[in-house]
């Protein structure tokens, strides 16, 4: 089994929001965790209707990063568009 494998399992395991949070602060160091924020923030704006160069303005990030984001959106078969 590979380690991201193990990593879905555990979570899956996590009973409640903060157990979750609690791995994940636990895991990730400040630094992945602002990361993982802003990641899952352009998702959200992406598909709340802001365009790529507003959200660049607003977070601070490089259209690549966000073309990756928009890019998840635009996948008809997107786990993360899915819980959006």
């Amino acid at each position: 089994m590979d380690t991201i494998s193990e990593i879905s399992q555990t979570i899956r395991q996590l009973k409640t929001d903060d157990e979750v949070q609690s791995f994940l602060q636990e895991v990730l160091t400040q630094a992945e965790l602002d990361d993982l924020s802003k990641r899952w923030r352009i998702l959200k704006m992406l598909d709340e209707g802001y365009t790529q160069r507003e959200i660049a303005k607003i977070l601070n990030v490089s259209l690549c990063k966000i073309t990756r984001g928009s890019q998840i959106i635009n996948d008809k078969n997107s786990v993360c568009k899915k819980y959006l």
